[in-house]
């Protein structure tokens, strides 16, 4: 089966929801930048790449980006 860029983009969305909310379980928040930063070095992809992900994921209500303060927190912590 040939898995095509949609698949594969869908993958790697949802690989790093998962590592995100693992994360996020275990420390409550994280810090943005160095979150990208890992991102980059594991998955090649750009920093705007990434965001634009990281964009999708908290659309859908998964946790919640800071940009300004640097961080990303679940969204239970209100």
């Amino acid at each position: 089966m040939k898995r095509d860029g949609a698949e594969i983009r869908k993958e790697r969305i949802q690989e790093i929801a998962r590592n995100i909310q693992k994360q996020l379980h275990n420390h409550g928040e994280l810090p943005l930048s160095k979150t990208l930063a890992a991102f980059q070095y594991e998955f090649g992809l750009t920093k705007e790449k990434l965001t634009e992900y990281l964009e999708i994921l908290e659309g859908l209500g998964q946790f919640i980006v800071d940009k300004q303060y640097d961080f990303i927190k679940r969204v239970s912590d209100e």
